[in-house]
């Protein structure tokens, strides 16, 4: 059996890396297995020596040609099972597919322009799949078949583990500058830890401008914060394997691949107590530790309680992460799920055999706003956790 993983491309966030661990999964069981990009891959994707074939469409920028393009690859590379992944390219191309291929929709966020496709085309998929319950609950009522949906947590290949002999009171942070991801609290949290006298230090990931830089530089005991940038994963797998604390304070986490892999390598995440897909993943006191929504000095105790009683926390929290989020676990419900569609009657799409229109991309009414004034908007309401919170799933807009 022929299966292709469809992603835009793995220059950064966590669906290729869950594309990437189901691929190997299904080489492994013996699945002729394909990861095709829409974009031209990196480097350093095409240097891994994986038993699982990787292609292109070959196409840049907005990648317009997609639906087009798609067509004529699965002409060539006639596929059994074709997964589609975040790739708001390929939308179109839905009821223009094969009856002989079956397509299902992997929902990766709560956000509605992530899901909206697989209501509108649910006649023309053969199952959907939403990465969290959290997720699902965005849209299954919208479903005439919600049979058709299932949940299947992501999961990870994990490196191994070797337990340092030391761990320092470290703290890891991969939101960058983005407001959503709390960069804003981060900030407010280290003043905080700063007046208690926390002596760790903060490794902050991922992309931060230069003036989002300045703010940090100007922080008491700056030179305890690490910053990092944009990294490749295993940067951070080794700085999570000496640390204590993933500092988890998103806005939205439809799932949360960042927090699984931090778990994995002895992180305790700490994080704001509201419904996102990290509660699916952790629970209360045990394998994580809450905070109020906004309160930075309850949020800095809980980061110092992490780090004094970290033994008491740290062997359930690997447990759960490479027991429960192993991209094996993960791979038994997509091979379940393969093998019950396929016992399912072809279906007919309704734009079968006709010549796909191009990919537009969709007018975002925040980008039509002055830059400046789309800053002070971010700014506003990056400060504050709560109307971050209840405007999570504006994103997009």
């Amino acid at each position: 059996m022929k299966i292709c993983w469809l992603i835009p491309d793995n220059r950064g966030g966590g669906v290729a890396s869950v594309a990437i661990s189901c691929c190997e999964q299904a080489a492994k069981a013996g699945y002729e297995t394909t990861l095709l990009l829409v974009l031209q891959p990196t480097a350093r994707l095409l240097a891994n020596n994986f038993p699982f074939r990787v292609a292109s469409l070959g196409l840049e920028g907005a990648a317009e040609e997609t639906p087009v393009e798609l067509i004529k690859w699965l002409s060539n590379h006639p596929q059994d099972v074709l997964f589609l992944n975040a790739c708001e390219q390929s939308d179109a191309v839905i009821p223009y597919l094969p009856s002989t291929v079956k397509c299902v929709y992997v929902v990766h966020d709560t956000a509605s322009r992530y899901w909206k496709v697989s209501v509108k085309e649910e006649d023309n998929l053969d199952a959907i799949v939403a990465v969290s319950e959290t997720v699902a609950r965005q849209f299954r009522h919208y479903l005439k078949n919600s049979k058709k949906l299932s949940v299947i947590l992501n999961g990870c290949i994990f490196p191994e583990l070797q337990q340092p002999t030391f761990r320092k009171d470290d703290i890891i942070f991969l939101g960058g500058d983005k407001p959503v991801k709390g960069a804003f609290d981060g900030i407010k949290l280290w003043k905080k830890l700063s007046n208690h006298g926390f002596i760790g230090k903060l490794h902050w990931f991922g992309y931060i401008s230069p003036s989002f830089k300045t703010k940090i530089k100007q922080l008491p005991n700056s030179e305890q914060i690490c910053i990092y940038g944009q990294v490749q994963r295993d940067v951070i797998f080794r700085i999570a394997a000496s640390s204590k604390v993933l500092l988890m304070v998103s806005r939205v986490e439809p799932f949360g691949m960042a927090t699984i892999e931090a778990m994995s390598m002895g992180c305790i995440p700490v994080a704001w107590d509201i419904e996102t897909g990290t509660k699916e993943i952790v629970s209360a006191n045990r394998t994580a530790l809450f905070a109020p929504l906004g309160n930075i000095e309850i949020l800095a105790k809980q980061v110092l309680r992490a780090c004094e009683e970290y033994e008491a926390f740290a062997n359930n929290v690997i447990e759960q992460a490479r027991s429960n989020f192993d991209a094996t676990v993960m791979w038994k419900h997509y091979e379940s799920l393969i093998q019950h569609i396929s016992s399912l009657p072809a279906i007919s799409r309704s734009n079968e055999g006709q010549q796909p229109t191009n990919y537009q991309s969709p007018v975002r009414r925040f980008q039509l706003l002055p830059s400046p004034l789309r800053s002070i908007i971010r700014d506003v309401v990056g400060r504050s956790p709560q109307l971050g919170y209840f405007f999570r799933d504006f994103r997009g807009f």
